[in-house]
This record gives C-alpha cells, structure tokens and sequence, in this order.
C-alpha cells in the first residue's frame, strides 16, 4: 500500500528533456536486522518486453556518503546484481512478460556489499550510477531505446518515509503517526542501543526496533503511533520523553492507558530509567537484554504490578546480568516473566536460518519468536492495558420518562505499585433520541469517560407506564417492642390532585397507631382530619402549592408500635380517593406494606424455649467434635460459639458462662 502510494510519486516529480534518458528510484526496504537498498525501478515511459533486457545490460555503482559528514565515505564500488525484469507496478518482486518499469533486483541480505543504508551508527546519502551495456531496450510497441543516461530522482522507503524527525528542548526523536485509523491509538516508545545514536536517522535504521510496529502488517493488526528518542538514558532525558508524550495525549492522538515502553541493550536500560522516573504511565513494558535494571528495591516495588516481558539469551555478554536483575528483583513483581533464548537466528527470508550475535536477541524477538504461551512480543504488548474493567451500569425507566444516568461510572485501573484498583471517573452520555424511550423497549447508551478511549455503556430498560397508586414504605422487619415509621405517598399520577380520601388498615393484634399521623411537608399536603378505629385510620387531606400538579412525592407518615406478638404484620391503604380542581373524583389502587416483627434472639438458645440453659447445654455436648469438615457441620455449625471450625471446650465453657450469668 504504501509503495503504490509513494513510488509513483516520485517519478512523477521528474521531467527530463532528454529522450534518451530514464529516471531511475532507489527501493530501500528495512529488514530484521538492517535497512537496505532492495532494488533500482528505472521508469521507461511505456511497456517494455522483458526479453529485451537482462542484467548483463546493467552495471551498478554505490557511493554511500553519512548523512551528517559527506566528506566521510562508507562505500565507493560496484553493486551485484541479482535480476533484472519488468514490472506492471513500480515496485521489487513483481515480475511480469511487460511493464513499464524495469526493476535492477539486489540481494537483500549481505554485509559490506554496498546494500546497507547505514553501518557504524550513522546513516548513508546513496548515489547509484546506472550504465546500461545492452544493445537496446524494446517497447512493446515496436519503437525502443538506448539509454544514454540513468539519473537517480529519488530514494524511497516506504516505511521508515513515513517517520517525522524533531526535537524537544535538545532531544532528538523520530515518530510515526498512523492518520488513517480512529485515535486516540496506543503509542510504543522505543529506546535504541547504544552506538546507534550518532545522528537521528539511525536509531530507527538499525535493526527494526523502531520500525517494526509501523509496518503495514502490524500497523493492519494493531494501529498504533510509534516515538523513538535518541541517545535517551538519563532522568532528565526521560522528562523530556515524557512531555513529548503528554502532548501526544494533549493532541488526541495517544491513548494514555495503553503505552508500551521497549528497547534493546542500552534501550533496555532506557526503559528501566523511563520505569523508574514514570513508573506509572506504561501499560507494559518489554526490556531486550537490558543494560540496566531497577536498581533498588524501591524502584522494582513501584512496578510491581506493571506487566513486565524481559529478554536474553545464552550467548549474551550480559546474560548473567540480566539474569541476576531478575533473580534480585522479581520476587517483588507479580506480572513479570524473563525468556531466556538459546541463541539467536532468523528463520524467514531473507535470513534463511542465519544466525546472529548473542547480543542481538532484539532480531527474533521483534519479528520472529513466538512463545508457547503469550505468543509473539507484540501481541503481549497490544493484550495490556491500564484498564481493566468498567462497571455495567443498567437504568430503568417509563415510557415518555427520560432517563436519569450517573454522572460517573466505576472504572478499574492497574496501577504499577499497587494494582487494580476501582475509581468512580465522570462520564459525558450520548444524547438520547427521544424515539428510543417513546415506548417500551431495551436500548444501550454510550458514554465518553474522562482519560478514557473505552466508552461506558448503560443499558436503558423503558417499561409501561406506571400505574397510578399509593405507596407505602417502611423497615422490612422489626423486634418486638420496637417503634418504627410507614410513609404513605402516591406514584405514577399525571394529573393535579386537590384532595385524598384515604383509608389504612394495619394488624391491631400486632401492631398499634401511635399518636397522630403527621404530614411529611406541611407546606405541601395538609391533614384536615382523622377518623380512627382499630386496626384502621380514615385520613382526608389537601394538597397545597405545586403539590398539587406534583402528587408524585411523600406525604403522610405514620407511627407504629410493634407488640409482644411475633410474625407478619400488614398494612394496607384499603381504599383511596382523589379529586382534581373541578370536583372529579377517581379510585386509584391501594398498596400494602409488609413488615415481619421477630422477637430478640437469646444467645445459646438452642432450643428455641427463650432461655439459655442445661438442655442447651446438652444439645452443644451432642455435637462435640465435630469440625468444619464433619459432613453435618451445617446442621451442627451453630454450636461453633467461636467460630473456630471445631465444636470443643472453649464452646463448652462459653455456654456454661451464659447459663450461669442467666
């Protein structure tokens, strides 16, 4: 995709007025371990016939020249070459009968032979010379050419093209931005080893640290923003890093609760410097042979609940001290694991089996190595998150009732040092279509929570219209003897209410009226006379001010004494009148409030006969030994007075002290 993109783009850049001279692009690619120049695609205007052309027709000559200091030469001599053909598309390894660009094919892999891009931490300006030997080139048409003149237009590559180089406050950084997926997306920082921070081209050259996320694969799979600091291994250094990323966050762009730190060798000691400075910004972090670590206990405990992939393999100068980093400081960890590789090798083209320095486990690890269990370094880092759960929240509501959400919603966050652990963060809802709460039904809102990509999301169950009808409310149970409150109020009423006609009737063998009902707001509703009997009340009341258009609310309370007499006790609005402004009157349903009144429990009254005594004793002694792996410790566990899980004499002597005291 990105080659269709950039390529074409480049020829089209380029006018000569020279007929018998063709602009060629260099095509460099970035492999596992190095960027190199992968072909030359010289346009020819029109359709050539394949035959006409072979790679004795061609030489190749490469100047590499560093970037920062031109009088330094790398490479001043011939290129092999491995294929000539052409192509319907301007770019390597579509090879066709036709097409209008010739494609000069490299070896990609190779060392000291003029391919690379960069070497001894420096990056490379490549001038190629073209000469074409061969008789002449035929287009398909009947006409052909001889080129008396190559010319170089342009150098493409069509990842590391996309990287953007600045600075902040004297750190140099390169970035990619993915712009064609929704953001704010994750962002990968990346530290690179050492020696290849001697200018700001390189640290993303060398090897795929840097590049790797941003190829079109990875980038189909998990779109993400990639930051690639130069030379960042000092605290003050990791300050700027993290400004750089906090107006990422500021812009939109970066999600702050899933950055990934990674680095290899002196970038793995990076990341442990950024972990100690920030250790509470990365979702997870993966250190490749790091050279450094922790450094103290308190530094390992500020992440000990950070997801944390570390790397080495056998034939590493720094095996053992990486090894001994883990073994001091991952029993503080609780989300930590070190893969130890017996050696490193790439398998794929164009390696093909070749193996690498012991130092570079970074090759494998960013492209190859799968683990039995996490899979591959970049599907671990992409699975974690600082979230990890939002609560449900679930509204009911009537038909024609907006409905009322919460202002926050209970979010949980990992946090390094102390893990997951649940914080109530505001939310802004979606505006609700009237339409969708018109009639009974299920629909789901969602919702914008603060410092969060991931959306709330409330399910909103609209039911029928309400019946209109009293409400009564009260405690649920209540011992003997006790005082409490009922609250006589109405619901589900859309119309004015002037007056009430209320009776209430109650258990009068269990319960008994207290004084006189009083109103819950006098301003409102006012009680304008009682009859009572027993076991009921007649209550006539008025509604006062915007009562009277409001009835939905609260209105009368009444108090009761709870008797001697244990068991259910009902109250019951048995019958109830309205009436509105002009006189009207309408029945509206009653309600009843059920409260169950319990008499006081007697410790150690096993019995049930009200009093502690021997025969309680008697039943504890029964059950003595018995423990909570008896198969009847159900039925037996309340003599377990301790609650100890063993029936023995610490029981036995409670209850003794409990008959004696009675």
């Amino acid at each position: 995709m990105a080659l269709v993109f950039c390529i074409p783009t480049a020829f089209a850049s380029e006018t000569t007025s020279d007929e018998n001279t063709l602009p060629f692009i260099l095509l460099n690619k970035n492999f596992a371990f190095i960027e190199r120049t992968d072909a030359v695609i010289i346009d020819a205007g029109k359709d050539v016939s394949g035959s006409s052309i072979s790679a004795s027709d061609f030489d190749v000559h490469v100047k590499a020249t560093r970037k920062v200091d031109p009088s330094f030469v790398a490479y001043d001599d011939t290129r092999e070459i491995m294929d000539v053909y052409t192509s319907q598309v301007n770019d390597s390894e579509n090879p066709s009968d036709t097409g209008r660009y010739i494609v000069i094919d490299f070896n990609d892999n190779g060392f000291g032979d003029g391919g690379a891009t960069n070497d001894g931490g420096y990056t490379f300006d490549l001038q190629y010379t073209v000469t074409y030997k061969g008789t002449q080139i035929e287009y398909v048409d009947g006409t052909s050419i001889v080129p008396e003149a190559l010319v170089q237009t342009d150098v493409v590559s069509p990842v590391l093209d996309q990287y953007q180089y600045a600075n902040h406050d004297g750190l140099d950084y390169s970035y990619f931005l993915n712009e064609e997926a929704d953001g704010p997306l994750p962002l990968v920082v990346f530290f690179h080893g050492g020696g290849q921070g001697n200018d700001i081209y390189t640290p993303i050259r060398f090897s795929n640290g840097g590049t790797v996320w941003a190829n079109p694969e990875n980038q189909e799979k998990y779109p993400t923003h990639v930051l690639a600091p130069r030379n960042a291994t000092t605290v003050s250094s990791m300050h700027k890093v993290k400004a750089i990323i906090d107006g990422m966050i500021e812009d939109g762009k970066v999600d702050p609760n899933r950055i990934y730190i990674t680095g290899f060798s002196m970038g793995g000691g990076s990341t442990w410097t950024f972990l100690q400075t920030y250790p509470d910004v990365a979702a997870a972090a993966a250190p490749l042979c790091p050279a450094g670590g922790p450094g103290s206990v308190d530094n390992a405990m500020k992440v000990a609940n950070l997801p944390l992939w570390t790397f080495v393999d056998e034939e590493d100068f720094l095996y053992n001290s990486v090894v001994n980093t883990d073994r001091t400081y991952s029993p503080y960890w609780n989300d930590s694991l070190l893969t130890i590789i017996p050696f490193n090798q790439l398998n794929d083209p164009p390696y093909n089996g070749h193996r690498f320095d012991g130092h570079a486990v970074w090759l494998p690890v960013y492209n190859e190595y799968v683990h039995p269990e996490r899979g591959m370094l970049i599907d671990w880092l992409f699975s974690n998150s600082k979230i990890k759960g939002i609560a449900d929240v679930e509204v009911n509501t009537d038909a024609g009732v907006a409905p009322v959400l919460p202002a926050a919603v209970a979010v949980e966050v990992n946090r390094s040092a102390d893990g997951v652990v649940t914080e109530e963060r505001s939310v802004v809802w979606n505006a609700i279509d009237p339409q969708l709460y018109s009639a009974p039904g299920v629909f789901v809102v969602e919702g914008t929570i603060e410092g969060m990509v991931e959306k709330a999301t409330a399910t909103v169950t609209v039911g029928s219209v309400a019946t209109s009808s009293a409400k009564l409310s009260g405690p649920e149970a209540v011992q003997t003897g006790q005082d409490f409150d009922v609250i006589y109020g109405l619901q589900g009423l859309n119309q004015e209410v002037y007056a009430q006609d209320i009776t209430i009737e109650y258990d009068a063998d269990k319960l008994e009226l207290n004084g006189d009902v009083v109103s819950v707001d006098a301003d409102k509703f006012v009680i304008v006379e009682t009859d009572e009997q027993e076991g009921s009340i007649r209550i006539l009341g008025i509604h006062l001010n915007d009562s009277v258009n409001d009835p939905n609310q609260d209105l009368i309370k009444l108090s009761f004494t709870a008797k001697a007499t244990a068991g259910i006790a009902n109250i019951e609005v048995t019958q109830l009148l309205l009436a509105d402004g002009e006189g009207v009157e309408v029945e509206v349903d009653g309600d009843t409030h059920i409260v169950q009144i319990n008499k006081p429990t007697v410790p150690g009254d096993f019995n049930n006969d009200d009093r502690v005594s021997v025969g309680d004793l008697a039943l504890l002694a029964k059950a003595y030994g018995k423990t909570s792996d008896s198969p009847d410790w159900d039925q037996v566990k309340k003599y377990d007075l301790n609650n100890d899980g063993t029936i023995d004499i610490e029981d036995l002597v409670g209850l003794a002290r409990l008959i004696l005291m009675n």
